[in-house]
């Protein structure tokens, strides 16, 4: 995968793969329960020996039917936000979950996907300010590389309307923080108090708004003349400061994410993670990781096996996994996980089963 291409652009680049490939076509589900899915077994696939431990699973669906959630984060008051993509045209929203149940506080903005649905790009970013606004990112206009994309950080205060905060878009063409030509995709958003950062994943760089003003707050590191970081998550960890997940081009093995302090100097990172999509640290130093696309299981072994997986770092540096289909945005407290699965998925399932449909999942460690 080249330089300047976002996270839309790298699940896409995969999506002829696993919609039209015969192993999707008229494939018979696993048997599952509603309420606990099966995690599906299968010979290692595409990623390659792996040394971590494999702990079984067994989560409870908080909710299902979604369509394409991707991040997630939890309240003071234990609510979880979570942004989905949509399936296109204008179905793209922010849900709040409490309690099993979904309310949108954002709705109807643009999405746009695969013609079943699936690998949507929409209201990907979601966040709700302690005691304060909630945030989204809208990608309000599709364009090709270099062409003008308007894309805006949007805010609703609890009982008040949705409102256009700041164009992300826009400082992109006009700043082009990584020197490396125009192109805009914030996929990532965290509300802090007096602050909002965003990140912008083909842009390749941390924003952040305050007190109406806009701009650089960490650009990502450089790897090579074909390789970029692709920020795809900015996470406020159990100790207070601030974490970054890339999607490394799509490199197995090679994506890192960073730990920040408040100011937005980086302080350390972890590497050796695959297409990294959420990030949680919880306050005794665990550090949970979700891999769009890692683990053990190829693309060629779905339905058997599918692609993705949680990686559990414990605060020695022991490594461990759980394997979630197509994860996203995560959140953890204390043992407690919760995560979107099948996070590129339509409500009415990919490849067309129901039982594959958007999912946040929870599970304890």
């Amino acid at each position: 995968m080249g330089r300047k291409r976002g996270v839309a652009v790298a699940v896409a680049s995969v999506a002829a793969l696993l919609i039209s490939g015969s192993t999707m076509g008229g494939a018979a589900a696993p048997r599952t329960d509603s309420d606990r899915p099966s995690m599906w077994s299968g010979a290692r696939g595409a990623a390659g020996h792996d040394h971590q431990r494999l702990i079984a699973v067994h989560p409870n669906i908080v909710a299902k039917g979604l369509d394409n959630p991707r991040q997630l984060s939890r309240t003071h008051g234990g609510a979880l936000v979570l942004g989905l993509a949509g399936r296109g045209g204008n179905t793209a929203k922010l849900g709040v979950i409490k309690h099993r149940h979904i309310r949108y506080v954002m709705r109807g903005f643009p999405s746009f996907a695969d013609s079943d649905g699936t690998f949507a790009v929409g209201l990907n970013g979601a966040s709700k300010r302690p005691g304060g606004a909630y945030y989204g990112l809208d990608l309000a206009r599709k364009a090709p590389p270099g062409q003008r994309r308007d894309a805006f950080l949007l805010a609703k205060q609890p009982g008040g309307h949705v409102h256009k905060v700041f164009n992300v878009g826009r400082f992109e063409r006009r700043h082009d923080p990584d020197g490396e030509g125009v192109e805009s995709n914030p996929y990532s958003a965290l509300a802090l108090k007096g602050k909002v950062l965003v990140a912008d994943a083909a842009g390749d760089y941390i924003g952040q708004y305050r007190h109406g003003k806009y701009r650089v707050w960490a650009v990502m590191p450089e790897y090579g003349p074909r390789i970029d970081a692709v920020p795809t998550v900015v996470a406020r960890g159990g100790d207070g400061k601030v974490y970054v997940g890339e999607l490394h081009s799509e490199r197995p093995h090679k994506a890192k994410v960073w730990k920040f302090s408040r100011d937005g100097d980086r302080l350390r990172s972890w590497k050796g993670f695959t297409t990294v999509t959420g990030v949680a640290r919880t306050k005794n130093g665990t550090l949970y990781v979700s891999e769009l696309f890692g683990g053990p299981c190829g693309f060629d072994q779905i339905p058997n096996c599918f692609p993705g997986r949680v990686v559990k770092v414990a605060p020695n540096g022991h490594r461990s996994y759980y394997r979630v289909p197509f994860p996203a945005g995560i959140a953890a407290r204390g043992h407690h996980v919760w995560v979107s699965a099948f996070s590129v998925s339509p409500g009415g399932g990919f490849g067309g089963n129901p039982d594959w449909s958007g999912q946040v999942w929870h599970f304890t460690t």
